[in-house]
């Protein structure tokens, strides 16, 4: 059974029970600068978490439009993007946590936090580029790091994760009864934690895919070495281990979309990017996500069923188009939003980090580029699958779509299928995935214009302005390097994205 994020009030809870119970000479010693934090607090507070659906960055993927003129919130997406952040004070938090570990011999924590800081890594230089590695976190010794390449950040990171399934797997051998306390997503399931790095390494290595013959990377050798030893590096196996959080009536625990978010409830509807993806399939995930356009249930008032199964009746609203355009279209009625029985409310779906769907996917991918042996019509189906059962479309409906909908095909045209079921099945969840595919596949193709504030789509985030500043020289050593020249902007193209 998922965790949900109400552990996090359970931390909060256990934190200010901690501190009522100080005893005098305890206090003596600073109760503002505690000296020893429980490993479990800090890894709740370093464990990524997903974005609920609807929320901003999902607009960016062009699954949903904001469109509420009348209220004067919801402008154009602007795609002129500006700088991104560093994720170094998690990374210090982790650091904390390994030697917080060490003090009460927690080996668990240590061991997943060669996972965590393989995350956050990854994170930073596929938005950015190039990234202090080896010379940060240092502090006053090295207050102003050099930047690491990209490609030895990966390197790192990929090597992170070898030796966190390595030694968890040793870990839970050792200690099968262990149960790590803090984790919002596993109820303290170290096998299914050991599937997530797996899973994540899966994600990392496809990601990778335009540096497929770099030695140094080893892409299809560490691939071949997951997909073959089930028993060394456990996959997931079904939607039971997505890495997930769901949302109930509590404060901080609903999601983006809920009866009491009034603004984003009138001003959300569908874009016609996913929209038409979905109608070209004639894929039933369409029905459960969706209501007809009022035009469409306006138009057959008498016949609700029959609009709701007919896809004509649905229809998405051009990112690329002016507010008032867009405006003049949603009041006709011409836009479908989100499916009421679905999303109004406090439960909504729940938010994915990282899902079965997508592993399945992804190995579809790299079977389809001979990457693996395994096969990629079962991995196709396998995502497939779980995607609909994530939106409870029945199995009759599931064959049908996988038998003459969208059935798997092999070659360049298998591949272009495989990247829009990936589209699909991130459909408001897993954060930035949806963006980072269409940037490394082109699929789907995104629409933008200069009511979009640019020219051509963007391809990364500019660093912390901070930079400039404080580690001027490295910082700039780092735009020379990779880009020929001292400009950082969205349209420079790093080292992961280029041919």
């Amino acid at each position: 059974m998922k965790a949900t994020i109400s552990k996090i009030i359970g931390v909060c809870l256990l934190i200010a029970t901690v501190s009522s119970c100080l005893k005098y000479d305890e206090l003596r010693e600073n109760p503002n600068d505690p000296t020893v934090v429980p490993p479990s607090l800090l890894f709740t507070n370093v464990t990524p978490l997903p974005a609920s659906a609807f929320s901003g960055n999902y607009r960016d993927s062009q699954y949903h439009n904001a469109i509420a003129a009348d209220l004067g919130v919801s402008p154009p997406v602007n795609y002129r993007y500006g700088s991104a952040s560093f994720s170094y004070g998690q990374l210090r938090n982790i650091d904390k946590m390994i030697e917080e570990s060490q003090v009460t011999g927690s080996q668990e924590y240590a061991i997943l936090a060669k996972f965590l800081k393989a995350y956050y890594y990854v994170e930073m230089t596929r938005r950015m580029g190039d990234i202090p590695l080896s010379q940060a976190m240092l502090g006053a010794e090295n207050p102003t790091p050099s930047y690491d390449s990209q490609k030895q950040v990966y390197i790192q990171c990929l090597n992170w994760l070898d030796e966190a399934n390595s030694e968890l797997g040793g870990f839970i051998a050792g200690n099968p009864a262990t149960i790590i306390a803090g984790d919002l997503y596993y109820n303290g399931n170290l096998k299914q934690w050991q599937k997530a790095i797996n899973a994540f390494t899966v994600r990392v290595l496809v990601t990778l895919s335009k540096k497929a013959n770099d030695p140094d990377l080893n892409i299809q050798e560490r691939l071949a070495s997951i997909v073959s030893n089930p028993d060394r590096y456990p996959l997931f196996t079904g939607l039971e281990d997505n890495m997930q959080i769901t949302h109930r009536d509590e404060d901080g625990f609903r999601g983006s979309y809920n009866p009491n978010s009034q603004i984003t409830v009138e001003s959300v509807v569908y874009a016609d990017v996913y929209i038409e993806l979905l109608k070209e399939f004639e894929d039933p995930r369409l029905f459960k996500v969706a209501e007809p356009t009022q035009k469409a249930m306006e138009a057959n008032p008498d016949n609700d069923v029959a609009v709701r199964m007919s896809f004509d009746s649905y229809a998405g609203s051009d990112i690329s188009e002016n507010l008032e355009v867009n405006g003049a279209k949603k009041s006709a009625g011409e836009f479908s939003k989100p499916n009421e029985d679905r999303y109004l409310n406090f439960t909504g779906q729940p938010s994915i980090l990282l899902g079965y769907a997508e592993q399945e996917l992804l190995l579809a991918e790299a079977a389809n580029r001979g990457w693996i042996t395994s096969n990629a019509q079962m991995h196709y189906e396998n995502g497939i699958k779980a995607s609909m059962q994530f939106y409870n479309v029945t199995d009759a409906d599931i064959e049908i779509y996988l038998q003459s909908n969208s059935p798997y095909l092999e070659g360049q045209e298998g591949l272009e299928r495989i990247h829009q079921q990936l589209y699909l099945a991130f459909a408001e969840n897993s954060n930035w995935e949806a963006w980072f595919l269409q940037r490394r596949t082109g699929v789907p193709e995104f629409k933008f214009s200069g009511v979009n504030d640019v020219e051509r789509f963007p391809v990364r985030w500019a660093y912390p302005t901070s930079e400039d500043t404080d580690n001027n020289e490295n910082y700039r050593a780092a735009l020379q390097s990779q880009f020929g020249e001292e400009v950082d902007d969205r349209d420079q193209i790093m080292w992961l994205i280029q041919e």
